[in-house]
């Protein structure tokens, strides 16, 4: 019975873990120089903000969000969608460890990443500049 002890406690670390990878992942790329985003950024290709939104078709987060972000994009073309399934050397570029994942860029550099569902007035302001 301590085998059982020990793989539920095992189960749990990993389970506990997971998301701080993932956040450390993310962090570690700020400041650090933009992927070659080229085939993506289309019209938002010149802008010198663009926000990048990292979604999966399967990720339950992602779904409401990725509703706004398509309405959101009508009057932002700095707002780059990009599906992880479709594009994995760039999410893996970028290193995105989970999904819904916001990279915003500033002058070819990661200046923020923000992990999880974000509300339509974040996003907002991520997109324009007047984020904290």
């Amino acid at each position: 019975m301590l085998w059982l002890g020990s793989l539920l406690v095992a189960v749990l670390l990993l389970w506990l873990l997971g998301p701080l990878f993932a956040l450390w992942q993310s962090r570690r790329r700020l400041g650090q120089a933009v992927p070659d985003t080229g085939d993506l950024d289309g019209a938002a290709a010149s802008a010198r903000r663009r926000l990048y939104y990292f979604h999966a078709p399967h990720c339950g987060a992602c779904r409401p969000m990725t509703a706004m972000v398509n309405r959101l994009r009508q009057s932002h073309p700095n707002l780059i969608m990009v599906d992880v399934g479709e594009s994995p050397r760039i999410a893996r570029d970028f290193g995105i460890a989970a999904t819904p994942t916001l990279v915003l860029v500033e002058d070819e550099t990661i200046r923020q990443v923000k992990l999880g569902g974000q509300s339509e007035r974040a996003l907002l302001g991520l997109l324009t500049g007047d984020a904290p």
